[in-house]
């Protein structure tokens, strides 16, 4: 829980960015070299990941699983750390590798840290829980939120569920306890 609570103002720092872009964006439907692969359906899992790319993998591996449509960005602060990001706002999904000394380390060499999914994903877990689907869904499916605030529900498996002015998921993040 403590390492939760010193993420959340990350997460929410970066899903604050993210959305915003996701307004902005172009016409993204002309991606023919940067589509997920071929995947039945991707499955989250709270507290572990997608699929079989989980919080520890490297960043090698998220091609891999996940295809090539990632961009890598890397965010250097003031304090020369960096956060290092897999981003494909077109399938809607945000690999967080988090803090590093900034230089020329290799994103593919760092472990996931955190998944962060948005509007445009298409998966769910393995209780129904989509982007669109009710609270009252994500209730049914894991209960009373562990923390909740005005924006979302925050559960103790590893996910915060965030909602918008319906009530209604759009948002999704995955971390290790």
């Amino acid at each position: 829980m403590k390492k939760l609570m010193t993420f959340l103002p990350i997460l929410l720092c970066i899903s604050i960015a993210v959305s915003s872009c996701n307004d902005e964006e172009g016409d993204s439907n002309n991606m023919d070299n940067n589509e997920m692969p071929e995947v039945t359906e991707i499955t989250i899992f709270p507290g572990q990941g997608l699929n079989t790319l989980s919080i520890g993998s490297l960043g090698s591996e998220v091609e891999a699983v996940l295809g090539n449509g990632f961009q890598p960005i890397i965010n250097v602060g003031t304090s020369g750390n960096a956060t290092y990001n897999y981003l494909n706002l077109s399938d809607g999904i945000d690999i967080a590798f988090g803090l590093q000394s900034s230089g020329d380390l290799d994103i593919n060499t760092l472990p996931i840290e955190i998944f962060f999914l948005y509007p445009e994903f298409e998966g769910m877990t393995e209780e129904g829980i989509q982007m669109g689907s009710p609270k009252a869904d994500v209730v049914a499916a894991y209960g009373e939120a562990d923390i909740e605030d005005m924006w979302s529900s925050i559960y103790n498996i590893g996910m915060i569920i965030e909602y918008d002015d319906d009530d209604k998921v759009r948002g999704i993040t995955i971390s290790q306890l």
